[in-house]
């Protein structure tokens, strides 16, 4: 097979499995989505597409690829072999993880660094100065230093690690060495520094190498960089005692999320302007879980990301629709989603603790990516293995080293998700756990480990202190009428909760009758109803209905005389605005919502009633429209979609006519390297309409997304958008 002369080239060699894996590994170039492979190279080699593949590096590819871009186009493995001094196998697969991304071409004996990632390193890429055009040999460097003397040693260390410039008065001036009286002048008198203009002198590449290899045969870098990652190792803990705690802690974070949404179905929230819940909010909401205000804002945020909750109309947070089916699946199931969710959200959860939950300010696209990170580099240590959270930062600043330039950040970041994780079962009691690898592989929870979920259960123990106790998880609609009719006082595997006059009217403002509340309650509990339960609902029973509220804008019907001369004497029936209107019958200007809530106010206990007269229910709860994220399987899918596209378009250009001794090559490399020699072109092109073509061109310029060059026929000064190139035949036309 014929080696790639360019990258289009070598793109063009690629089958779909491995163009799919390049989108894969740069999701941005599928956006927008090219059309050919042309377009492809053209994105792929943009300064900000070639900077977020060059991030995505871990340390030892990053290496690989600053070493290229300090040796000259077309260098070889044993080239950099000399400036990393490993083993030919690490350099081997380093070369070939940046081919999979698009950042380099060629053969092993013929490497193409593509010029943007070459542009990215800077003129000094490891603070080493480009080739000398008159390098000196190894043997001259030594003996010139051994002439200059340890004097020159301060320049030359602070030179040695880069930047390799320096700032002098007359730098270019010719020096002999019998007149040289400073360090800087001896060096420049021996080669050892060279004039880079009037007042700059720059350390040549040769002497920079010679130096650092008398310390190091890794030379590009004052510390050398590992082909693999740092190992993690800890103590091991006993894995029977980790896999309880970790599914504890699962099922408890499964039932404190079902108990937060609950809340805001109850009681919906208001969102402030940055589409966050107030502090108030989630103080609120916090205290049934003991008050933790952080693992409330984390919750929240797992829960929106798992789409169990939304807002309708940007104003109030509810449940979605997706909560309702969520509540009836298994617990490993459940749990599964909101670790999925935590996993794949492009936000940071933890820092809401600073600002709002659900607030815009949270949003982090790399979060998913820093997040899969951290927790690889916990799962390599090993299920049952406790970690020191800070032998993270090492492991995570090596896979990811542009996150490893701001420690302290990491660090943050590490907190933040450990803390989360442990909050998930991913971890307990500082060792990663058996959910991890489920988690982080896409796999349903293994049925050893679903076997620790425990069952839900459909009945409670009613006790005469009018408490009900659940000895476990409860089925959610048993737990949910449980909360309807009494208020929960503890939550986990042994909740208890309490029946007091207010949670019961709540039955009947739902419109539950008193036999339909006995009834229900001697269904699911174990216990049967006690007296002092029963004498409750019976009492309430008697109270509730008594007056009831309409709309006219509302009114009211009183059977007790002297209840209505008590409500119409209390000075809030000033500000209701009532009146009598017949005996029994009071109106008011005011809202029927505000008459109920401020009767309930002065003790009493409305119903409210329609325009027939007919008690009438708690409408339906409201529910905000579901949003899941896509699965992975599905942003894979996505990937070999525009594979085949690109393929597919791409097959059916045409293709430029060959001619004699000329070279196929349409990639912006050879289009620049025929500006420098103002080469004669032959483009393909694409009109808008998809219609082929071709033009000369005499090319002088590639840049601002065009080509710009001079028709040789005509002598016009023509610019031709790089997007519609499709290929390009170098060489002047045959006769």
């Amino acid at each position: 097979m014929t080696p790639a002369r360019t990258l289009t080239e070598a793109l063009r060699a690629l089958d779909q499995d491995q163009l799919t894996e390049l989108f894969r590994l740069r999701p941005d170039l599928g956006y927008p989505l090219p059309r050919h492979i042309g377009e492809l190279v053209s994105q792929a080699t943009t300064s900000v597409s070639i900077g977020r593949a060059i991030e995505a590096l871990n340390a030892w590819q990053l290496a690989i690829a600053g070493g290229l871009a300090v040796l000259a186009d077309g260098a070889t493995i044993d080239d950099l072999r000399g400036l990393v001094g490993r083993p030919r196998p690490a350099i081997s697969g380093a070369i070939e993880d940046l081919r999979r991304r698009a950042l380099l071409w060629g053969t092993d004996a013929d490497l193409h660094l593509v010029r943007a990632a070459r542009d990215h390193f800077g003129s000094y890429p490891a603070g080493l100065a480009p080739p000398s055009p008159h390098p000196l040999t190894d043997r001259q460097i030594d003996t010139a230093l051994a002439a200059a003397g340890d004097q020159v040693r301060p320049v030359l260390d602070r030179l040695l690690w880069g930047p390799p410039t320096g700032t002098v008065r007359n730098a270019d001036r010719t020096i002999r060495v019998a007149d040289a009286r400073t360090p800087v002048e001896l060096l420049l008198a021996h080669r050892l520094l060279r004039p880079l203009d009037r007042d700059t002198v720059i350390m040549p590449q040769e002497v920079a190498l010679r130096l650092r290899s008398a310390t190091s045969d890794y030379l590009l870098g004052p510390e050398p960089v590992s082909p693999a990652a740092p190992m993690i190792t800890g103590r091991a803990a006993s894995r029977t005692v980790i896999r309880s705690a970790s599914a504890g802690a699962a099922n408890e974070i499964v039932h404190d999320a079902e108990l937060i949404i609950s809340d805001l179905d109850a009681h919906p929230r208001r969102l402030l302007r940055d589409s966050g819940i107030s502090t108030r909010d989630v103080q609120a909401i916090s205290r049934a879980l003991d008050g933790r205000v952080d693992y409330t804002g984390f919750l929240l945020e797992a829960a929106s990301a798992a789409g169990l909750i939304g807002s309708p109309d940007r104003i109030t947070v509810l449940p979605t629709t997706e909560f309702d089916r969520w509540v009836t699946l298994p617990g490993p199931d459940r749990w599964l989603r909101l670790a999925t969710a935590w996993r794949d959200a492009d936000r940071y959860f933890s820092s809401t603790v600073e600002s709002h939950p659900l607030s815009a300010e949270a949003v982090a696209p790399r979060a998913p990516d820093n997040r899969r990170l951290i927790m690889n580099a916990a799962a390599s240590a090993g299920v049952g293995t406790v970690i020191n959270v800070d032998d993270l930062a090492e492991v995570t600043a090596w896979h990811r080293p542009s996150a490893g330039r701001h420690a302290q950040q990491l660090a943050v970041v590490i907190g933040w998700t450990w803390q989360e994780a442990t909050w998930l079962g991913l971890t307990a009691l500082g060792a990663v756990t058996d959910l991890l690898p489920a988690v982080l592989d896409d796999r349903p929870v293994p049925d050893d480990l679903a076997g620790l979920f425990p069952e839900p259960l459909d009945r409670v123990i009613i006790q005469s202190d009018l408490t009900a106790i659940a000895q476990g998880p409860l089925e959610a609609a048993v737990a949910s009428t449980l909360r309807l009719l009494a208020d929960q006082e503890s939550r986990g595997g042994g909740a208890v909760y309490r029946f007091s006059p207010g949670s019961v009217r709540r039955g009947f403002d739902s419109g539950w009758a008193a036999a339909e509340i006995s009834d229900w309650l001697i269904r699911h509990s174990a216990t049967g109803i006690p007296q002092p339960l029963r004498y409750l609902i019976d009492d309430v029973a008697r109270q509730h209905g008594t007056v009831r509220v309409g709309g006219a804008a509302s009114y009211l019907r009183i059977e007790d005389p002297a209840q209505q001369a008590a409500i119409l004497a209390h000075p809030e029936a000033a500000r209701l605005q009532l009146r009598s209107i017949a005996p029994g019958v009071l109106v008011s200007g005011a809202d029927p919502e505000e008459v109920v809530q401020a009767l309930r106010g002065l003790g009493l206990k409305p119903a409210a009633e329609d325009d027939q007269g007919r008690l009438l229910t708690t409408r339906p709860p409201r529910r905000a429209g579901s949003r899941r994220p896509d699965p992975p399987e599905r942003r894979q899918a996505a990937a070999e979609e525009i594979a085949a596209a690109v393929l597919a378009a791409d097959r059916r250009l045409p293709r430029p006519p060959a001619g004699a001794g000329a070279s196929v090559d349409d990639g912006l490399e050879s289009l620049r390297r025929a500006a420098e020699r103002a080469e004669v072109v032959r483009l393909g092109l694409v009109d808008g309409n998809g219609r082929p073509s071709t033009r000369e061109l005499r090319v002088q310029r590639v840049g601002d997304g065009a080509v710009h060059g001079v028709d040789p026929g005509t002598g016009e000064t023509v610019s031709v958008p790089i997007a519609r190139i499709s290929g390009v035949l170098l060489g002047d036309p045959p006769n």
